[in-house]
């Protein structure tokens, strides 16, 4: 690595957790310093904080947990939206699906850019968080006044994803810092949030659409934004670094090494990480609707979303545990065997209330769960370059976020195709037929990642 680190003085962090396990050495014991901090004295810093466990770590979890449930739940449960939506502009129907798929997706696309930014910039972080926030509201207020698909898909779309993107972004950043040898868990419990969010927001919502409307439902949710500014101010002390941040005088951009984009292993990680992604949104997106279509109440539909993040609840929590045990291949075919036969066993079969509860819950748990196994996947890359870390975990959301956007427009196509009407169960369902086989084989070619050898840097 051509990053020049110095070691702290002060204390072995090994020794503060009991933990006597071989760590990389760069990554847990040392603080980065550029050429132009050569006059910052890391001596007089105080001991680094433990790590993988202890006050700081646990606050930074806690805190880390309530903004992925805030920002990521409100965005997955678009499908209670949709389905109202589709009522509200019905002249607009193959252009509504881009709405949720680009506030979702978008967020993973532009992790990227962003966390690079802020890997050179640290400093700004807490203040790229405040000003997200404040667009984050600004869509929720636009989306309450869109009289049109275009406006909502910028609104509720474009500026929401916008604004969750800075509100997060840093939280990536410092779980590298904090967490290591069980960060495979300690993300699950984080991407728990996004189920415990996804399971309340669509039943609150559900309520709201349905009693008083769009524009009275979002503008509830504006002020609740209030109430996020509240909870926000005393989270955001809490999402903090371990690491020392450097001075301001300190100006150049860490010394990478992205040797990793010649190597196979890492684009079979990512292609399978996009392949994850073209499916992974569309149950969450149609589902409602699916039920509408089999006639079935709209609580049923609302109930399937809020039970499909429910199950990512212990699937993060599950899958990030067995990541730190289990050897990435095995998590990697196990996760896409199941994914696809949780579609074309549970949603291809699913006619009535129970199918459909059924499917959502194994969905749920499974390919809901899968970006517990980000963590693992980088450590398969690096393990001793403390900038990477965050920097890989962007590119695989890259990749997802692209998947997120392209299902948007594609699964419009597929579900106005009839070639399947009066096939059996769920497949001759108003063309839902050539969706569900489309999310089955996306989840299968997700398993290609399964195929790296080894990875070794130049």
């Amino acid at each position: 690595m051509s990053t020049a680190t110095t070691s702290h003085p002060a204390e072995d962090p090994r020794s503060r957790d009991g933990n006597d396990k071989d760590r990389p050495a760069p990554f847990e014991q040392m603080q980065v310093q550029t050429d132009e901090e050569a006059s910052y004295d890391t001596s007089r810093s105080p001991a680094l904080p433990r790590v993988d466990g202890g006050w700081g770590a646990w606050t930074y979890l806690a805190a880390a947990t309530g903004l992925e449930t805030l920002v990521w739940g409100f965005a997955n449960s678009y499908g209670v939206f949709l389905d109202h939506y589709n009522i509200l502009y019905p002249s607009s129907t193959g252009l509504l699906p881009i709405v949720g798929t680009i506030a979702v997706g978008a967020m993973y696309l532009l992790l990227s850019p962003l966390t690079l930014w802020l890997t050179s910039h640290p400093r700004w972080r807490r203040r790229v968080m405040w000003i997200g926030l404040i667009v984050m509201a600004a869509g929720f207020i636009g989306a309450a006044f869109a009289e049109s698909a275009g406006m909502l898909i910028f609104t509720q779309g474009v500026l929401y994803s916008l604004g969750g993107t800075m509100l997060y972004c840093p939280t990536t950043n410092y779980m590298f810092e904090w967490w290591f040898n069980r960060r495979g868990f300690a993300t699950g419990i984080m991407f728990a949030g996004t189920g415990a969010g996804g399971l309340i927001m669509p039943l609150i919502s559900s309520a709201l659409l349905q009693r008083y409307g769009k524009r009275t439902t979002l503008l509830a949710i504006s002020v609740q934004g209030i109430s996020y500014t509240i909870l926000l101010g005393t989270l955001v002390p809490f999402v903090r670094p371990r690491l020392p941040t450097p001075p301001a005088s300190a100006s150049r951009s860490p010394k990478l090494d992205w040797s990793f984009f010649k190597h196979l292993p890492f684009w079979l990680l990512w292609t399978g990480v996009l392949f994850q992604g073209l499916a992974a949104f569309m149950p969450g997106t149609y589902l409602p609707s699916y039920a509408t279509a089999l006639s079935l109440s709209p609580t049923v539909g609302t109930l399937t979303v809020a039970l499909m993040n429910l199950a990512r609840v212990p699937g993060q929590v599950i899958l990030g545990h067995l990541s730190d045990k289990l050897g990435p291949r095995k998590m990697i075919v196990a996760i896409a065997l199941a994914s696809a036969v949780s579609v074309f066993g549970g949603w291809g079969a699913a006619t009535n209330t129970g199918g459909l509860i059924g499917f959502s819950l194994a969905f749920g748990a499974f390919a809901g769960s899968y970006t517990a196994q980000f963590p693992r996947f980088i450590s398969i890359i690096t393990r001793d370059d403390p900038h990477l870390p965050a920097i890989l975990y962007a590119l695989f959301s890259f990749a997802r976020g692209i998947g997120s956007i392209i299902s948007g427009p594609l699964s419009s196509a597929l579900i106005s195709t009839d070639s399947m009407d009066g096939a059996k169960g769920g497949y001759g369902v108003e063309g839902y037929g050539v969706l569900i086989i489309f999310t089955g084989v996306a989840m299968i070619m997700s398993g290609v990642a399964a195929g790296y050898k080894g990875f070794k840097l130049d």
